[in-house]
C-alpha cells in the first residue's frame, strides 16, 4: 500500500522532502502559505520593467552536493552555469581589480597557487595564508567550538589588512554575520568542504535564469509527475498530536487526516505558532541576520560584465545581471532600518568609488529586506541546533536551521530535505 505523506512548506528544504519522497513512491501532499514555491529563494516579474528579478543572487558552489543532488534529481542541473575552475574578481576602489583564480595545474596546487597570486595583500600576508591552507587538512574543527572566526584568525597570525582583504570576504559570504560572531568550528568545516573536494569543488555555480525558472519549476513538475499534489496559499494554522503521532494538521481552509507521515520544512520561529502541547520541539534562543539585495535598473552600458566581490566596502557582491545589477549586502542588520532612499544613496556611492563611474542614472530600483535571513551560527547555537527526529514517530523537521552541521545556507537545506525524506524511506 502506497505511504502518504504531507510535506509542511515549499522552500529548498520542503521542495528537496517532497522530490525524495516522490521518487521513492510515497503519495506527497505539499502545503505552502505563500502563492509561489521558493521560500527565501524565488524569483518574480518586476512589473514596472518586466525583468524577472530574483529575491537576491543565490550563489552556489560546485562543494555543494546536496544541492546538486536534487537539481540533477529534478532535471535541473541544466539550468545552472558551471565554472571550471575557480576565479572571482575583487575589487576596491578605483576598479583596482584582484583576481582569485586557481590555475592550470593540478590539484591541488591549482588552488594554493592561486592564492598565492592575491596581490591585494602582501607576499608575506600571502605566505601567511598560505600556512593555513597547508594546515588546513590536519584541522580539528571541534578543537575551535569554543572560539569565534576572529579569534581563530588572530591565533594563525592573519593580521587585519588579511583579514579585511581575503577572511571576511568569504566568512560574511558564507556566514552572513562577522567574524566576531560566527563560530570557528563551523568556518573550518566550510573552508574544509570548499578546499579539500577537488577543484571544481571551490567554482561558482550560478543560475541561468530566475529561481522560479530554474528550479522551482522543475520541482512542480516533478513532484506532479510522480503523483504528488501542491497546494499554494495553504496556510498551515494547528498541527495536532496524540499517542506519539500526528492526527489532524489544520489550515485555513481545510482539515488534513488522511496521511502516515509529516515533514515540516518551516522556519524555525514559526515552530511553536502551530504546534500542541504534545510535540516537544526544544529549540535555541536563535538570533538572526539580514541580507539587503539592491536591484538596479539603469541607461549605462559601461558597466563591467559579470561579477564582483568588493574589497573594504558597505557593498559586498555586484552582478551584472545583463537587463539590471544585483547588488548584495550581507550582515545588513545596521542598513535594514534605513529608508530605501538612504540605502540607494549609500550604493550608489559605493559603485562610483569603486567601479569609477562618474554618472550613473539609476532609471529604476527595487529593495529587498531579508530580515530574518539565516541564523547566526554563534559558539553558544552551533551545538544546540535541534535534531531532525522528534518525540512524534511520523514527524521529521526539516529546514536549514536543523542540526545538519552546516551554516543556514541552501545547502543546509537541500541535505535536511534529503535526510528527511530518507528517515520515513527506510521506515516504510
Amino acid at each position: 500500500m502506497q505511504k502518504k505523506a504531507i510535506v509542511i512548506g515549499g522552500g529548498f528544504a520542503g521542495l528537496t522532502a517532497a522530490a525524495y519522497l516522490s521518487r521513492n513512491n510515497f503519495k506527497v501532499t505539499l502545503l505552502e502559505s505563500s502563492p509561489k514555491l521558493g521560500g527565501r529563494a524565488y524569483s518574480f516579474t518586476d512589473k514596472e520593467t518586466c525583468t524577472t528579478v530574483d529575491n537576491g543572487q543565490h550563489i552556489l558552489m560546485g562543494c555543494y552536493f546536496e544541492t546538486l543532488k536534487f537539481l540533477d534529481l529534478i532535471g535541473a542541473k541544466n539550468n545552472f552555469q558551471f565554472q571550471k575552475k575557480l576565479e572571482i574578481n575583487f575589487v576596491k576602489e578605483n576598479f583596482k581589480v584582484f583576481p582569485l583564480k586557481a590555475i592550470s595545474i593540478f590539484y591541488p596546487l591549482n588552488l594554493l597557487f592561486g592564492l598565492m597570486n592575491i596581490n591585494a595583500i602582501s607576499f608575506l600576508e600571502r605566505l601567511s595564508l598560505l600556512k593555513v591552507f597547508v594546515k588546513l587538512p590536519f584541522y580539528s574543527s571541534k578543537k575551535f567550538s569554543k572560539v569565534s572566526v576572529k579569534q581563530w584568525l588572530i591565533k594563525e597570525n592573519q593580521n587585519k589588512n588579511a583579514q579585511d582583504v581575503f577572511w571576511k570576504i568569504i566568512a560574511v559570504g558564507a556566514l552572513n554575520t562577522s567574524i566576531e560572531k560566527a563560530s570557528a568550528e563551523i568556518f573550518i568545516d566550510i573552508l574544509k568542504q570548499i578546499f579539500l573536494n577537488g577543484s571544481k569543488a571551490a567554482a561558482i555555480v550560478l543560475p541561468k535564469y530566475g529561481l522560479n525558472e530554474s528550479y522551482c519549476k522543475n520541482a512542480e513538475e516533478f513532484i506532479i509527475r510522480n503523483a504528488g499534489e501542491i497546494k499554494l496559499s495553504e496556510t498551515v494554522t494547528h498541527i495536532s498530536a496524540n499517542n506519539g503521532l500526528i492526527t489532524e494538521i489544520k489550515t485555513a481552509n481545510n482539515t488534513y487526516t488522511d496521511f502516515d507521515f509529516v515533514v515540516t520544512a518551516i522556519p524555525a520561529f514559526a515552530i511553536s505558532k502551530v504546534f500542541d502541547d504534545n510535540v516537544e520541539i526544544k529549540l535555541p534562543d536563535f538570533t538572526y541576520s539580514s541580507i539587503l539585495n539592491i536591484h538596479l535598473w539603469h541607461n549605462e552600458n559601461s558597466f563591467p560584465i559579470g561579477f564582483f566581490g568588493l574589497i573594504n566596502s558597505t557593498v559586498h557582491w555586484v552582478f551584472n545581471k545583463g537587463t539590471h545589477l544585483n547588488i548584495v549586502i550581507s550582515d545588513a542588520d545596521d542598513l535594514v532600518p534605513k529608508s530605501d532612499e538612504e540605502i540607494l544613496e549609500i550604493v550608489q556611492t559605493e559603485l562610483k568609488n569603486f567601479f569609477k563611474l562618474k554618472f550613473l542614472k539609476i532609471t529604476n530600483f527595487k529593495i529587498i529586506k531579508e530580515k530574518r535571513a539565516t541564523f547566526i551560527p554563534t559558539v553558544d547555537i552551533l551545538h544546540n541546533r535541534p535534531s531532525q527526529v522528534t518525540n512524534i514517530k511520523n514527524l521529521v523537521l526539516a529546514g536549514d536551521w536543523v542540526d545538519t552541521k552546516l551554516p543556514s545556507t541552501i545547502e543546509s537545506a537541500a541535505k535536511s530535505g534529503r535526510v528527511a525524506a530518507e528517515f520515513f524511506t527506510n521506515q516504510d
